[in-house]
This record gives C-alpha cells, structure tokens and sequence, in this order.
C-alpha cells in the first residue's frame, strides 16, 4: 500500500500497550537522525501520546490536533517542533483535547498522504496500541510496518491478533471479499485456501494481498538467550500459521538505563550511548535502512517440504537435523510463547504429526535417499548453488551492534571452483551477508576468538588443523559454501605455516 515518492514512513505498532512502541519509535528516529537523515518523528498514538519525554521535548508550541481540527499539508508541516537533535522533528498531540479520541478512520489515507508531502527522508509513527481502524491503516500504509512485542504469552498472542485484524483490514481497504464460515479473526493462509478450495476469483487477489504485507517483528524486553531466540520463531510459526512473510528485524534488550534516562527526561542514546539499550536502537535503525520493497513474484503458500518444514539445508547432517528437530519440537510445544494463539489443540496435534513425519524420513538413510529423488530428480541442489543463508535476508539474534554492517553491503566477491580461500575472503563474505562476528558465533558455535583468527589469519591462535577442518566446514555450510575446497585450500596454507613455527 506504500508509494515510493517522498519520504520512506516506518510505523511503529502492536496489540497490546506497555511493549515500548513509542520508546521504540522514539529511539529509532533519532538513530536516523543521528546518522545524517533528515527525519520527522511522529506521535500518533491518539489517547496516550507519550513521544514529547522520551525525546527530551519539555514544551510543545503546536499540536497535531490542530490537523485533526484542520486538515492539510500547510497545518501538519507547521506542527513540527524542535528536538534536541537537529535534524529531527517532532509532531506530537500532548496537551491536546483531540489526543484522547481516535481520529475518524476517513481521515488516514489523507494523513498517510500529507505526510508523504513533508520535506524529509524519513517520518517514524508511534501508533496506539489496539486494533482501532485508523491505527490499523496507518499500519498497513507505511513503507515498513513494525510491529512490536516482549518475551510474554499474552504480548505475542495480541501481536498474532494484530496482524489477522490488519490483514483483514488490508483486504477492506483492497476492496477484496473474504470469509470464513465462521465469525472467527481469520488467518490469512486459511482465507487463501478457503479461496482456493471453492476455487473463487479471489484467490490470486488475496496471494497477492498476503506478498504485498510484510510486517517486521522486534522482541522488546529481552532478559535471556531464549528471549533473544524469540523472535525469529515468531517470525517463522507466524509464517508457517498466518502465511505472512513476517521478516524478524532485531531484539531490543532488557535495561535498567531506559528506567533511569526516562525518569530524567532525556534520550536513552544521549544519556547512555554505551548502553546495550542505545546500542539495540541503533541496530534496529541499521537494519530499516536495508528493507526491501515487498515481492509479489514469490510462493503464496510456505513450503511444505521436509527440509524447509524443519528449516534445515538438502545438504543438512543427521546431527543438523536432531538440533533442528529439538529447536521446532521447543518453538510448536503447548506452552511455547511463540505460538500463542495460532493453533487449536486439533491443529497443533496435526503439525506435531507432520514433524514426525519429516524427521523419521531425513534421519533414515534409505527413505531420505528415496524422498530426495522424487523431490529432486536431478539431484539436491548444492550448497554452493543453495546457501542455508543468502545475503539481506539474515534475522539477527543478538542486540550487539552490527558496526561493519553500513547502509550498503560490500556485495559478494565472486567465487569460483578453483577459489583459494583465506582469512580475507571468509571475512568479505561474512560481511556481504550481513553477520557480525558475535551473530556469527552463535549460530555456529564456534568460538569468538577463533573466529577472529581465522578471518585473519592468525595461525598461532587456531587449534590444531583437525579442529580447523570442523570449524571451515561449519563456515562453509553456513554461508552455502564448498566445504572440502574450502577446507583444502584454507588448511594447506595453515600446515605449513604450523610446521614452520615449529
């Protein structure tokens, strides 16, 4: 629903208050703005407009209600009040008799479009939390949807109801009829198939209703490495449930200095850059700046196939495929929170059994043999062809700043079967994928330290070279690569220099 003139409108939103939307939006913008952008900080979370403290904005001059009152370009455009950055902007309704009723829902399309006349690059909306119709449009007519929750069983549940009542709001504003049978909030997926069953014209419309809504998640409130983990399974069971390509864009972590900059009035990136908070905003903001335009030209329906339904590679060991299988054994558990209020006890049953079946299947060697031939006539595609990771599309799982990662990538150097590989190289392609060493780590479970050594090559720091060969080959694969020519070319320059030390 985003149009490509003016400037790009990221809007902050969520079913449920207290998840810090607007410490959230707040933070975000003045990373941008810190970063040189030309931003313009918007509060329109009509009823509990709260942007004015955590921007540090002690006295605001002009109100949004007065757009309210008065709608036009001229009268928005004069709402913006200074901050204590300069390049930044906000407009806020505080103080004002019209912020504590949600303007008519006609009135979003002309706000979405004025603001898109603004003279900046960037415009952040904190919206109300709930499901009001003029939140919902806000929400579904910005460049980039971000949508927001913390590691609770309630937050996610509302954050899944969000996204259905968005979706089907979506659809309204698309002029797209849709049902179930039942009153239910549908799900996306299950209107599609329902569509397709009785094979209605509406079908492909909707496909393209669903390609066309990306909401980006951020976990907020992050205590623990389960936490941390969170959202990329809400991302994923959200897809696999909802059918939505929901993109996993950060987490936030849990810090006592938002409590002590906010009970200040100050900016949590001015009064304590150092923090992991500061540091979590600035990431999330990096990460803004490398969103896409959704695709339509993609699959409607997520792949049901053994290998992508345990999220493991074609090329994946029996041991990738236990740590799999245990991963979304935890993510589809009754109790997990990444689930919340998608599956009925029937359902869930039923992909517990669907689980089953793909797990028996890749951990026995002779059907996984005969399951690859029927899905692959002409044989699994290579992990040089298929990386398990492609570059701009890695959610991260750590709120350490990704300091290499610039508003563009370097992009991937070029690769061949004779490629030497070095320190140097492992590095640019780490780096055109977007990883930072500590992201990096986590997934592979190898060791910061050695991962510093071999991207440089330092041979005295590396254990020996049957350890080396093990850590290669999990860089290898990855980042799709050729495990053994990397293993080869790397080790046979690591040997000689040990024999030499020695």
């Amino acid at each position: 629903m985003s149009a490509s003139a003016g400037p790009k409108i990221v809007a902050f939103g969520g079913g449920k208050g207290g998840i810090g939307k607007s410490l959230a939006a707040a933070n975000v913008a003045m990373n941008l703005a810190a970063m040189g952008k030309d931003v313009v900080l918007v509060d329109a979370a009509f009823g509990g407009p709260t942007l004015h403290a955590f921007t540090g904005v002690a006295k605001l001059a002009r109100s949004l209600g007065d757009y309210v009152r008065a709608p036009s370009v001229e009268v928005l455009a004069g709402s913006r009040c200074a901050t204590p950055l300069p390049t930044m902007t906000l407009i806020s309704a505080a103080g004002d008799r019209d912020s504590v009723r949600m303007p008519a829902t006609g009135l979003a399309s002309k706000f979405i479009g004025d603001l898109r006349q603004l003279e900046c690059e960037w415009v952040v909306l904190d919206l109300a939390s709930g499901c009001a119709p003029f939140t919902l449009e806000l929400f579904i007519r910005a460049d980039i949807p971000v949508a927001l929750a913390i590691p609770d069983q309630a937050s996610v549940e509302q954050l899944f109801t969000f996204l259905r009542a968005a979706f089907t709001q979506r659809l309204a504003m698309m002029s797209i009829s849709a049902s179930l049978p039942s009153n239910d909030l549908a799900a996306p997926l299950d209107l599609y198939l329902h569509a397709l069953g009785d094979k209605q014209v509406t079908a492909h419309a909707l496909g393209q209703a669903m390609l066309g809504f990306v909401p980006h998640l951020v976990v907020n409130s992050a205590r623990s490495k389960a936490d941390m983990e969170l959202g990329r399974a809400v991302a994923s069971a959200g897809h696999r449930r909802l059918g939505l390509p929901i993109d996993y864009l950060a987490n936030l972590e849990y810090d006592e200095a938002v409590w002590a900059a906010t009970r200040r009035r100050r900016p949590v990136i001015l009064e304590f850059p150092e923090s992991r908070a500061a540091k979590g905003f600035e990431k999330t903001a990096r990460s803004l700046l490398t969103v896409r335009p959704p695709r339509l030209d993609g699959a409607v329906l997520p792949s049901d196939n053994h290998y992508d339904l345990l999220e493991v590679h074609p090329t994946a060991s029996f041991e990738d495929i236990r740590r799999a299988n245990r991963r979304m054994r935890d993510i589809y558990s009754p109790d997990s929170i990444a689930i919340a209020g998608l599956y009925d006890p029937a359902t869930l049953e039923a992909a517990h059994r669907r689980f089953d079946l793909a797990y028996t299947t890749l951990m026995d060697a002779v059907r996984r043999r005969e399951y690859d031939l029927a899905l692959y006539p002409d044989g699994p595609p290579s992990q040089l062809g298929a990386p398990l990771l492609t570059p701009h599309s890695i959610p991260s799982t750590t709120a350490a700043p990704p300091r290499h990662i610039r508003e563009t990538r370097p992009p991937m150097p070029p690769l061949a079967a004779d490629t030497s590989f070095d320190g140097a190289l492992l590095k640019h392609i780490r780096e055109a994928f977007g990883l930072t060493l500590r992201e990096l780590s986590e997934r592979s479970k190898i060791g910061m330290q050695y991962l510093e050594a071999l991207e440089a090559d330092a041979f005295d720091k590396l254990p020996a070279p049957v350890y080396v060969k093990g850590f290669l080959g999990e860089y290898a694969r990855l980042f799709g690569l050729d495990a053994a020519r990397v293993r080869a070319t790397y080790v046979g320059r690591l040997e000689p220099a040990a024999a030499e030390a020695e």
